[in-house]
């Protein structure tokens, strides 16, 4: 197994807040999730569900036709964001940091971020979709509650190739249940392609590392050949 190599990434530079080391509280008086964590790979979703998920007549067209591409339908393999409950789904940590009125995600997978604002603002109007949405925060005793519309639907909900359309919504639930565990609940509800909304939990834990550099050429061009190592002798 390849030795893992720590490369920090320096948050400070695109963030502009002081990057401190983890507490058991914010100073605000709620929990504080600052850390390096990872959760269970997901590549299907209905693994932890139980069940298939409860898709409409749409949704299961959309599903089998990405079955039927596999890879070649995959937005990761074009290098495209994958999205916000895609991303903790990843099998790579992630870098939470906390301010006063932010939270941000920084996925090792593709080198992406997400921003959560806790400022009590609510969602912008007339927004153009993102490939992570808009998410609002709020807390709930120890739980951080985020609210996420607004998501590119050109992203899938995992790797087996359950899709969304433009009406998707996600509401995430991030509980703090020790110093190393957060229990996270996404719901997600898809009108459009979903009969029922329907809910997954899994389990974060906390990691004793820090995240690398990722590198994704367009077209994933590396899974063909080797013009990064060079040309074979």
């Amino acid at each position: 197994m390849t030795p893992r190599f720590s490369a920090p990434i320096f948050a400070t530079a695109f963030l502009g807040v002081w990057v401190a080391q983890p507490t058991a509280r914010a100073q605000s008086g709620v929990p504080d999730l600052s850390g390096v964590w990872q959760a269970p790979y997901t590549p299907n979703l209905a693994r932890p569900l139980g069940r298939e998920l409860p898709m409409n007549a749409a949704g299961a067209a959309a599903f089998k036709v990405n079955q039927d591409q596999h890879e070649a339908g995959d937005p990761s393999s074009y290098c495209l964001p994958v999205g916000p409950a895609r991303g903790i789904q990843a099998p790579m940590p992630f870098q939470i940091v906390q301010t006063p009125g932010l939270v941000a995600i920084l996925f090792e997978y593709q080198r992406t971020f997400r921003l959560i604002y806790t400022d009590g603002r609510d969602h912008p109007k007339d927004w153009d979709p993102e490939w992570f949405g808009t998410s609002i925060g709020k807390w709930e005793g120890n739980t951080l509650v985020v609210d996420t519309k607004n998501i590119n639907e050109r992203t899938w909900l995992d790797t087996a190739g359950h899709v969304h359309s433009d009406q998707l919504h996600l509401v995430e639930r991030f509980q703090r249940m020790d110093p190393e565990n957060i229990k996270w609940t996404v719901t997600f509800e898809d009108p459009k392609f979903y009969s029922d909304p329907f809910s997954v939990t899994l389990n974060i834990k906390k990691q004793n590392t820090s995240i690398m550099s990722y590198s994704c050429e367009e077209n994933e061009k590396d899974r063909h050949g080797n013009h990064i190592v060079g040309e074979s002798k």
